[in-house]
């Protein structure tokens, strides 16, 4: 019994583009094609470039490197063309096929997919409450965003509060467990999952004592606000509930709400449930990655990973994906920019860069 991968699903299921931001190499639109400087020879211009009809191919114009996704991962990883192509099909999701009796057996039994399988579950959730005045305004100061974004976020019911942790007691009403705190708690109409977070910014102890920032309650793989995208042509998708109030921010800064809606995955690990796609059918998406550390097992970088997979997600069901990462940006603390809320963060002239503010603009791709 042998595994086989068809090199043409591969290339067909993974852009070179989604290849490009799991590798960790920003590309730049140019006209038609994209551009980077080449990861095969030390340049400061961008010679690479990823080009032609269907975005197949890339050039570098500096030292000749010329392939598809195969010689790309070869060349910079090493390995036959065979290894290559297992490689990237488990990156693109695409399963071997085994060449095998089992195999002309199993193709006459209807297949069930995982995301028809697997049922989205609304989560219990305790009662929210809308925000008061003055806890607009100290979450605007806790996170460092304005009061007319987080007022926005809240009149738009994706950020409300509530005491956390609580339970269902026997009568199936909440309490609230005696070290509750005051939370701010983003979601969404859909109420299909929730996160919490400590108005004071302290964390949360669990029962085994681990303390974490947020707690999730329902499913991640939900993403908020996908059933309120609606009309809106244009989609800001980022990671995080933060990054979503940080969303809001920038959008109602640059007057962009009534274009663009604002959705949020709670989890660079998840991909994008089935109940959700067709929300983002026909839209322009562009993803605000975040700038994580590679994992120190795999060595991949976790933002880039999850921007690869939702892109290839979004695409299947007809929307037009772009990427931006926030790699290289400066708070006014002098750290280094992690995620889009620390965007709001940076000194004024770093707004003097046109691509960082076409990012909030700019959907046309």
């Amino acid at each position: 019994m042998s595994d086989y991968y068809d090199p043409a699903e591969v290339k067909r299921r993974l852009a070179f583009l989604d290849l490009m931001v799991h590798e960790g190499v920003v590309m730049r639109r140019n006209g038609g094609n994209f551009v980077a400087p080449c990861p095969f020879h030390e340049e400061k211009s961008g010679s690479f470039t990823v080009h032609g009809n269907s975005l197949e191919h890339a050039h570098c114009y500096g030292c000749g490197w010329n392939g598809d996704i195969f010689d790309f991962y070869q060349a910079r990883h090493g390995g036959d063309f065979v290894s290559a192509v297992r490689f990237l099909a488990s990156l693109a999701s695409v399963a071997p096929e085994v060449w095998d009796r089992k195999r002309q057996q199993a193709a006459q039994v209807p297949r069930v997919t995982e995301s028809r399988s697997k049922q989205l579950e609304k989560p219990p959730l305790p009662k929210m409450r809308r925000l008061e005045e003055k806890e607009i305004v100290s979450l605007a100061k806790l996170r460092g965003l304005s009061v007319e974004g987080v007022a926005t976020a809240a009149a738009a019911k994706r950020v409300g509060a509530c005491l956390w942790p609580q339970f269902l007691d026997h009568n199936g009403a909440w309490r609230a467990f005696d070290d509750a705190a005051n939370c701010w708690v983003v979601t969404d109409q859909s109420r299909n999952v929730a996160q919490f977070r400590r108005f004071d910014g302290e964390k949360f102890k669990r029962k085994d004592m681990k303390e974490i920032k947020a707690w999730t309650k329902g499913s991640p793989t939900w993403p908020l606000g996908a059933s309120e995208i609606g009309d809106h042509g244009c989609v800001l998708l980022v990671e995080g509930g933060a990054d979503m109030l940080a969303g809001y921010h920038f959008l109602t800064l640059f007057k962009q709400l009534n274009k663009v809606a604002v959705c949020a995955m709670l989890g660079a690990s998840c991909s994008i449930c089935a109940e959700a796609l067709p929300f983002f059918e026909r839209k322009r998406v562009r993803i605000i990655m975040d700038v994580d550390e590679a994992n120190k097992k795999t060595g991949l970088i976790p933002s880039f990973e999850a921007a690869a997979r939702w892109t290839r997600q979004l695409t299947e069901i007809g929307a037009a994906v772009e990427s931006f990462s926030l790699a290289g940006l400066i708070r006014k603390d002098g750290q280094p920019v992690k995620d889009l809320n620390d965007l709001a963060m940076v000194n004024e002239d770093a707004w003097l860069d046109e691509e960082l503010r076409q990012a909030f603009f700019d959907f046309d791709f």
